[in-house]
């Protein structure tokens, strides 16, 4: 049956209809149909434990079919988060218990619905520069004022947010969120030294900001485990941790946490419309865990990770190391690139396109601009044959990029 012209609907109509903060936000990094994504952070592929998890699976809906495949509560599975608690009290010695742990679709979900529970329209939030693309995006979608604090190759400048805090406070518009990627920052590959998480835990106290330690990095410890967390330092008071098994098991499970107080689960927990996250993969996850393999695979993918990362370092080193500097991270998934002799993160974004390799620029992580000389690429996903590949054609998108800038 042919559509009947009046009832057409043109993307004008749809575009009019648009929250307006839809126009505020930038793109969401997502995966490329290029021959070599250096873009997205993801897994390696051979190593998810597919077979491990079908069998999970199978045990979860065996033991219980109907509290499987049903709604689950606003928390989550409450074994998972037990499971989950019992490795925070082995860390950090605090009484964490279920009840101080919240379940959700992965640690983006973690992020908005912290915001949607503490920022209203105008609330001020404290990020680095550069930061996680998505925390910007869930904090300008809810309306707040993003406050960003430089970072250096230690992470967060603590003077920078001493000085913005009070700039707040004198404004009669304090903080209210302080948000930070302590280990392995997102894209900057930084990890917070001691000192520093220290000092941020005085600063917060002493302007009543809340932290949120955004964890999803940590496991991915490529030089030995990172320093105190945050969350043990501040005594588990005044902060909400969040952590996730997208980069230590899957992505796809989509399951990750909040840790924080139970009065502040409790209000993440209200601020949920969705019914909770989704009982059959918590169980499933579960039942992996119960299996004791959980600890023998993030070994494994340690050792994935750091090859990786090695080889990465050297070829773009050795491919384009006369136009860009990078530190080797402690951990994580990225290398942060500093173009130099003038070059733009778009020309070379652009650039390394026209050679098959998919890059993210710099200016992403970066709320009201900055990080045009920057580039961020992701060496997790493909094996160190192709990563040498990739890394060898976006040295040339680069010397071409360079050579154009050099003859204007």
């Amino acid at each position: 049956m042919a559509a009947d012209p009046d009832f057409a609907w043109t993307d004008d109509d749809i575009e009019r209809l648009l929250a307006p903060v839809t126009r505020m936000l930038g793109a969401p990094t997502s995966l490329s149909p290029l021959p070599y994504d250096l873009n997205a952070g993801v897994p390696d592929v051979e190593s998810l434990p597919a077979a491990e998890l079908a069998e999970a699976t199978r045990r979860a809906l065996e033991a219980d079919k109907g509290g499987t495949l049903t709604y689950g509560g606003a928390t989550g599975y409450e074994p998972l988060r037990a499971w989950i608690a019992e490795r925070y009290v082995a860390e950090t010695g605090l009484p964490v218990t279920s009840a101080n742990l919240t379940l959700t679709s992965g640690s983006a979900q973690a992020i908005d619905n912290i915001a949607a529970t503490f920022l209203a329209p105008g609330d001020v939030v404290i990020t680095g520069a550069p930061t996680y693309p998505g925390a910007i995006r869930s904090f300008l979608a809810r309306g707040a004022t993003i406050m960003a604090v430089p970072q250096d190759e230690d992470g967060l400048d603590m003077v920078a947010l001493g000085d913005a805090l009070a700039q707040q406070v004198a404004l009669q518009h304090p903080a209210k969120l302080i948000y930070v990627i302590a280990n392995y920052d997102n894209p900057s590959g930084s990890t917070l030294p001691v000192e520093r998480r220290e000092e941020l835990a005085r600063l917060a106290m002493r302007f009543k900001a809340l932290v949120v330690e955004d964890d999803a990095y940590t496991g991915i410890d490529l030089e030995g485990p990172p320093p105190t967390s945050l969350y043990q330092i501040m005594g588990g008071q005044g902060i909400l941790r969040v952590g996730t098994f997208s980069k230590t098991i899957a992505t796809g499970l989509r399951v990750g946490w909040v840790l924080a107080t139970p009065a502040i689960i409790k209000a993440l927990a209200f601020m949920r419309f969705d019914n909770g996250s989704a009982p059959f993969v918590h169980r499933a996850v579960h039942q992996y865990l119960l299996t004791g393999v959980y600890d023998s695979h993030v070994e494994k993918l340690r050792a994935i990770y750091k090859e990786r990362r090695d080889t990465a370092v050297a070829a773009v080193l050795e491919h384009c190391g006369d136009y860009v500097e990078c530190d080797s991270p402690r951990g994580g998934f990225f290398l942060w690139l500093r173009l130099k002799h003038g070059l733009l993160a778009n020309d070379v974004f652009e650039a390394a396109k026209r050679h098959g390799v998919a890059v993210t620029p710099g200016f992403n992580y970066y709320p009201y601009g900055g990080g045009e000389d920057r580039i961020r690429l992701v060496f997790s996903a493909l094996p160190p044959d192709q990563l040498r590949q990739a890394l060898l054609q976006f040295g040339q998108a680069v010397a071409e990029v360079a050579a154009s800038t050099a003859s204007k």
